[in-house]
């Protein structure tokens, strides 16, 4: 399982990064003993990595002895193994922190290999599965979470993706885990895992009895009809199968099941009264399949349920009643069915809601969701869609903390309104991440950013009236007339994409330290001339400028020696020669296909955005009119699935565009 294996000398270097010198000179034995740990490690970099990482700090004598016991202990125990090299690896396993990190790494082998795996899905299934507890305090809950992700990180057991927003657990690491769930392969249907594996239908299984997980996501599982007796099965997923047709019979004996998934079943219309058997359930995901209504009467049995997501269900007709799922912590209805005055006020009755993702509605009931504390400090994602709110604009509530993605299209909106009372203490977006602004008319600018510290991504594109992204004029009047050098707005923007924006003229008045940015892509802004930036805005980050060359070429920088700190990368190319003269233009090519190759991904996920949101509007008019969906035509919904079953790219943006 691993390519490529070190030599004697790369492993004691690798282990003695990990490690530490401070470590190693910590005992006059050490340096000895920690010569035999790499010995054990079989020149495996993973090993060497995940050993040195778990033996970092420990300065007692007593501790590396133990730590070779242990690994000959397990090299003897389980020399029969296939891959040695996961007795080794199992060292650092026992030396994870507590249980619940260890089940929560077991949890991450559910995924199939080489998957990136959001970070806020697995924060979801480890707090209502109830592994990290979260009854009283979901939100410290979640922070425990993305905490154990990290410390999962800093072990080499996990690896992160570069935008952060999601993981991937090495090959062997998970075969360390799969091991490790199975009771070192003694009880081999603890976790069924299948996920990918081109199955037509539910495998057979021995001994249903003794399955504690199962996970047959990204399959071609069309109808179920089985009825197993499964009194352990806790984690069901089966996610991104073909299903239309689950039989009542399938869920009458799981009296312990906690997590259903059933996302991205787009031909999924209804589901089966059984399922009010699952007296355990508290979290279900019906996103992006095709349910026409909720069978409130079976989920009402659901006394456990407190995780309902429906984004992304365009042929839902309604949701009246949902207050009689008065145990909801967490409801997500972006991209579904439309906010409306009579939705508000039964969230209103939801008492212990805590997450909240909406989309639709006007300026009014919006105005109405904003006026309630409670409901706005709840709310994660707004997506507002032709929102018609003129002159007056809209106002996004000082207690929206917990705001993390904003997405405006086509929408008239001339301002985005926040409470100024006291704005240095009361308005701190802090959770935002994301921000999205397309086609939009009326906006002059963004300046209530200023108070979004931590945001990553932002784009604004064919909105024709924008000026400016931060005003001068109006941050002086947020902050009392105090706008000065002092202000440093995008320390943690990461992506600035800004597209077809006729009157945009600035970004901020001076320039700014972007610690974080990794890209500037700027198109069709002719009036933009003059970016924020300085001698040390990128501090020593590889920033890359994408941009017309004839817009490239125009742009005005204080200093020349400013320019040739970022790299500027223009669109429109100039004649290539049939064949590359010598090295560099061979490598100007291979660079240049590169760059190609990112905008075309970054294309295609913008319009699989605008298609998704289109193609499920439509379809929530045609179903509010009582019309049938056109037929004869595969809708974009269905496209999308498609290509994501035969070719997965690795995740581009903040996990808030894609569940």
């Amino acid at each position: 399982m691993e390519v490529t294996c070190l030599g004697a000398d790369e492993a004691w270097d690798l282990f003695r990064e990990k490690v530490g010198e401070v470590t190693l000179e910590s005992h006059p034995d050490i340096p000895a003993l920690a010569r035999i740990v790499v010995e054990r490690c079989r020149g495996s970099p993973l090993a060497v990595s995940v050993i040195g990482v778990a033996m970092a700090g420990k300065s007692l004598v007593q501790e590396w002895r133990y730590a070779v016991d242990a690994l000959t202990l397990s090299a003897a125990k389980f020399s029969g193994m296939e891959d040695e090299i996961l007795p080794v690896l199992k060292f650092s396993y026992d030396s994870l922190k507590d249980e619940r990190v260890k089940l929560c790494f077991q949890y991450c082998a559910l995924f199939r290999k080489g998957e990136h795996i959001w970070k806020d899905h697995l924060v979801e299934y480890w707090v209502d599965e109830g592994i990290i507890d979260g009854k009283e305090d979901r939100y410290r809950a979640e922070e425990e979470c993305y905490d154990i992700i990290r410390y999962l990180v800093r072990a080499c057991l996990l690896v992160e993706h570069q935008y952060g927003n999601a993981v991937t657990m090495p090959s062997l690491v998970r075969e360390l885990a799969l091991w490790v769930a199975s009771n070192f392969g003694e009880e081999k249907e603890n976790f069924i895992v299948k996920p990918n594996e081109n199955l037509g239908e539910v495998p057979n299984v021995k001994d249903w009895g003794q399955v504690s997980r199962m996970s047959l996501s990204e399959n071609k599982i069309k109808k179920i009809s089985c009825s197993p007796v499964c009194p352990k099965l806790r984690t069901l997923l089966l996610g991104s199968n073909n299903l239309e047709k689950i039989s009542s019979g399938f869920f009458m004996c799981m009296p312990n099941l906690v997590v259903l998934d059933l996302a991205a079943n787009i031909g999924l219309r209804e589901l089966p009264d059984g399922i009010s058997r699952l007296i355990s359930l508290q979290y279900l995901d019906l996103s992006h399949t095709d349910i026409k209504q909720l069978p409130l009467a079976s989920l009402k049995e659901l006394k456990r349920l407190q995780h309902l997501n429906l984004e992304f269900t365009g042929f839902l007709k309604e949701i009246s009643g949902i207050s009689s799922l008065s145990n909801l912590q967490v409801l997500k209805l972006y991209a579904s069915f439309d906010l409306d005055i009579n939705l508000v006020e039964e969230l209103q009755l939801l008492k212990h809601l805590k997450v909240l993702t909406v989309s639709g509605g006007d300026a009014y009931v919006w105005e109405q969701l904003m006026s309630n504390p409670r409901l706005a400090s709840c709310t994660r994602n707004m997506y507002f869609y032709k929102c018609e709110a003129g002159e007056t604009g809209i106002s996004i509530a000082a207690t929206s903390s917990r705001l993390e993605d904003l997405t405006m299209h086509e929408s008239n909106i001339r301002e985005i309104k926040i409470d100024q009372s006291s704005p240095k203490t009361m308005c701190n977006f802090q959770y935002l991440v994301k921000v999205e602004i397309s086609e939009c008319q009326g906006l002059l600018d963004l300046t209530w950013l200023l108070f979004a510290p931590n945001l990553g991504w932002l784009d604004v594109n064919e909105s024709p009236q924008i000026e400016e992204i931060i005003s001068k004029e109006k941050a002086a009047r947020f902050m009392n007339g105090e706008a000065d050098e002092t202000m440093m707005p995008f320390l943690n923007l990461k992506h600035l994409d800004l597209a077809y924006l006729d009157q945009l003229s600035s970004i901020y008045w001076s320039p700014l330290s972007f610690p974080c940015l990794m890209k500037i892509s700027i198109f069709g802004c002719p009036n933009l001339l003059r970016l924020p930036l300085g001698s040390s805005s990128a501090n020593g980050c590889n920033l890359v400028i994408h941009g017309e060359e004839e817009w490239i070429e125009e742009l005005q920088w204080d200093e020349e020696d400013t320019k040739e700190q970022f790299t500027l990368k223009g669109r429109k190319s100039e004649p290539v020669a049939a064949y590359p003269q010598n090295q560099s233009e061979l490598e100007m090519l291979r660079k240049r296909v590169v760059d190609l190759e990112e905008e075309n991904r970054s294309i295609k996920q913008r319009l699989e955005r605008i298609e998704r949101f289109l193609w499920q509007q439509q379809q929530l008019q045609q179903a509010r009119a009582h019309q049938q969906p056109t037929t004869g035509m595969l809708p974009p919904q269905t496209v999308i699935h498609q290509q994501r079953q035969s070719q997965r790219t690795p995740p581009d943006m903040p996990s808030k565009l894609d569940k």
